[in-house]
């Protein structure tokens, strides 16, 4: 029971260590695009295409990001 408990807790570990640098990866990248928009430069395509990634960029930060805090309470 020890060995499942310490199990779950390094699994728990390592899977809040992979979402940290998902979300910094997540966020890096909507900078990038938020950047990109500001410049004044993009087609209306582009424009289109870079909103709608920034908004599924933000569906994913906000659910990686309650994932971390669950774990991170535990």
């Amino acid at each position: 029971e020890d060995q499942q408990v310490v199990g779950h807790l390094v699994y728990e570990k390592r899977e809040l260590e992979t979402l940290e640098r998902e979300i910094l990866a997540l966020e890096a990248e909507k900078a990038a695009l938020e950047e990109s928009l500001s410049s004044g430069s993009l087609g209306v395509d582009e424009l289109t295409a870079q909103s709608q990634r920034i908004a599924e960029l933000i569906g994913l930060i906000d659910e990686k990001t309650m994932r971390w805090l669950l774990l991170s309470e535990r």
